[in-house]
């Protein structure tokens, strides 16, 4: 009796022990486990973009990646994931349309949502004027149509991020919106506790309804900048790789080819541009990065395996 007695109180208190695990010990690995998602940005933008990314989660160690469903090669993600079926595929949330010559615009299509689209039908090129034209409306109409297109191209995303941060640095109630989908398709939404303090927190009342507590939040997100693409790529990455914490890490990396087709779509821009991908494509499939890995004792993770703990 006395052991049946203690059994019912730690079945009582089991879902507190339960949660009270952080989420390296719900994947099985120690408390303290340095996690890393190397994740490859802008799939669909190009097929230079999308074939460099495919072969460094191939032959390297990035991990995941998510397309830009707008562009005018997302259509090949879905081709080439056929041969990956079990690739970390997410939607990178594109509200934007940073290049010269190289246009697209909004999926839902110009009549449905012209706040997202220029004069010319294109999405504009910066987050601001995302911010000052579209409304939240019109952005959950586009989230929900990138979605429902990859959809259609075979492709059932694993998490969803966004492109150049418009989602995060726009009105809450974008944030409202790729959360609320998220939580729908029950897949994680790349957040950190910044957004959580800055923008949720603030707006409770409107996010209400969204348990943002059942989100992976991520610890220490590391992408570099143009003052790192000038000290030297491999310089910028290893001291990444080397100051990884316990936790939630993400490396967020643009991949491709120093070939024609990129150069053309980066013209005029001196950062992001084809050179800086090639670079991080170097990296990635180097022998080096994967000993830094070993050196460091990092546990490779997806966004597929971090949602299975939700």
């Amino acid at each position: 009796m006395k052991n049946l007695r203690y059994f019912l109180f730690l079945l009582a208190f089991l879902p507190t022990l339960t949660f009270s695990q952080n989420l390296a010990e719900k994947l099985g690995y120690p408390s303290d486990a340095k996690l890393l998602i190397i994740h490859g940005d802008d799939v669909g933008v190009s097929h230079s973009q999308t074939k460099a990314t495919f072969e460094a989660m191939k032959n390297g160690i990035v991990n995941s990646t998510s397309m830009m469903v707008p562009t005018g090669w997302s259509a090949e993600v879905g081709e080439m994931a056929k041969e990956m079926p079990d690739a970390d595929i997410g939607i990178h949330i594109t509200l934007t349309n940073e290049w010269l010559n190289f246009n697209w615009g909004p999926e839902a299509g110009r009549t449905a949502v012209p706040g997202l689209a220029n004069e010319k039908g294109h999405m504009y090129p910066d987050c601001a004027q995302v911010t000052a034209n579209a409304s939240p409306e019109e952005v959950e109409m586009e989230i929900r149509a990138q979605i429902k297109a990859a959809n259609q191209m075979g492709i059932i995303p694993t998490h969803l991020d966004s492109h150049m941060g418009c989602v995060f640095y726009g009105r809450p109630e974008y944030l409202k919106s790729y959360l609320k989908i998220a939580q729908e398709l029950n897949i994680p939404a790349m957040i950190n506790q910044q957004m959580v303090d800055g923008i949720v927190k603030p707006n409770s009342a409107l996010f209400e309804g969204i348990n943002v507590d059942k989100f992976p939040v991520v610890d220490q997100l590391f992408m570099a900048e143009p003052k790192d693409y000038e000290s030297g790529m491999e310089a910028y990455y290893t001291q990444s790789l080397n100051n990884l914490t316990s936790g939630l890490n993400v490396i967020l990396i643009h991949l491709a080819f120093d070939d024609a087709e990129m150069n053309a779509v980066t013209k005029g821009h001196d950062t992001y541009h084809a050179p800086w991908r090639q670079a991080d494509y170097d990296f990635f499939t180097s022998e080096k990065a994967r000993e830094l890995l070993k050196k460091n004792k990092v546990q490779l993770v997806t966004w597929k395996e971090v949602g299975k703990t939700m």
